[in-house]
């Protein structure tokens, strides 16, 4: 009896019955679950609606320009592990849906409701530190005056750029 049960399970893989899940088959709840899953060990997290989730690594935006280059946030769920004002406008520029962080900045909130994005923190702080923390993270700065994301982004990518390679 159990030769022909795997022989039958055989057949049906074969023949393509029995597929086994994709992230695609996961409901919005179970995607949320394996994306905070994932979050532990990546400083960004996308999934995307048709069920992709990719992972980005590396100090402050870096990851979210990275994901806004591989194909962009539309409609994503986003586990970002610290949003700052400039990640928020990076996340309406690429349209994402929803956030959850790890650390949120209050200057983003205003930026995540004008542009519903829904969102969720595990600690919230009235800004983003700079690495010393001495003072306010320089990107951080850079956003103070930005409220638009379509304009905002080409000053972000720049202020990041000439932060990252000063000349």
């Amino acid at each position: 009896m159990n030769k022909l049960k795997i022989t039958l399970l055989s057949f049906l893989l074969l023949a393509g019955c029995a597929a086994a899940p994709t992230t695609a088959d996961l409901t919005p709840k179970q995607m949320r679950q394996k994306v905070q899953a994932l979050s532990a060990a990546h400083a960004l997290v996308v999934a995307l609606p048709d069920g992709q989730i990719s992972v980005y690594d590396g100090r402050g935006l870096q990851p979210m320009f990275d994901a806004l280059n591989a194909g962009g946030l539309k409609d994503a769920y986003v586990y970002d592990k610290v949003t700052g004002r400039a990640s928020s406008l990076l996340l309406a520029y690429g349209g994402a849906k929803e956030l959850h962080t790890g650390m949120l900045s209050q200057e983003a909130i205003p930026i995540l409701e004008k542009y519903n994005i829904k969102y969720t923190a595990a600690k919230t702080v009235p800004y983003i530190l700079n690495r010393s923390k001495t003072g306010s993270c320089p990107m951080e700065t850079l956003a103070r005056s930005l409220d638009d994301a379509q304009d905002a982004y080409p000053k972000i990518k720049q202020g990041f750029e000439n932060l990252v390679n000063p000349k």
